[in-house]
């Protein structure tokens, strides 16, 4: 007879960086930077002195807050917090040290990387043609805002397959209701975003 021991199995540890939040929801991401916050403010409030120790509980928990937020950046612009951070940083230097003037420092906005179609190029498909065209970029839209927590790059494409589709329907109206195909261009609304600033 043998005496055997059975030790629950090592988990593995999980790395607490960008990858390990980038699986969560905007939902969750902002609950747990709100988290962070409350549970500072409270520690805080018990006593009225604020310790943050090496690898303590309040320390790890702003390193899962900061690593949150750059998900949650990266999601919105397609950019990454740190660089436009540390760029917005040295125009201030460069502003209050060395007298040059202060730039708008804007927030990137992510960019599909193509444009829209002009309504020239959907002015000679057939009438079936421009209904699929329409439908197959509603479609495109529809999935994009279908998702949980859909990305900057994809809200910035969907904008433009939606400027596509009312293109292309715009076009069909146009041609149903017995108009000269240049009158679409006029009618269709042509915008994307661009970048914001907290200035």
């Amino acid at each position: 007879m043998t005496n055997v021991i059975d030790f629950p199995p090592v988990q593995p540890m999980e790395t607490i960086d960008q990858a390990y939040f980038e699986k969560y929801t905007d939902a969750a991401l902002i609950l747990k930077c709100f988290e962070v916050v409350k549970d500072a403010i409270e520690f805080i409030n018990e006593d009225g002195v604020f310790h943050i120790h090496m690898q303590d509980d309040t320390h790890v928990n702003f390193i899962e807050a900061f690593w949150a937020l750059k998900v949650l950046f990266h999601r919105e612009t397609g950019a990454d917090a740190i660089k436009v951070s540390e760029d917005h940083l040295e125009a201030m230097r460069r502003h209050l040290f060395d007298g040059v003037d202060l730039p708008q420092m804007s927030i990137p906005v992510a960019s599909a990387g193509f444009d829209p179609l002009p309504p020239e190029a959907f002015e000679y498909r057939s009438d079936l043609e421009l209904v699929r065209s329409g439908l197959n970029y509603a479609t495109k839209v529809q999935e994009t805002l279908l998702k949980v927590s859909p990305g900057a790059l994809d809200m910035a494409t969907a904008r433009v397959f939606a400027i596509d589709a009312t293109t292309a329907m715009h076009v069909l109206k146009q041609r149903l209701a017995g108009y000269a195909p240049g009158d679409a261009s006029a009618a269709v609304i042509r915008t994307t975003a661009s970048g914001e600033t907290l200035q």
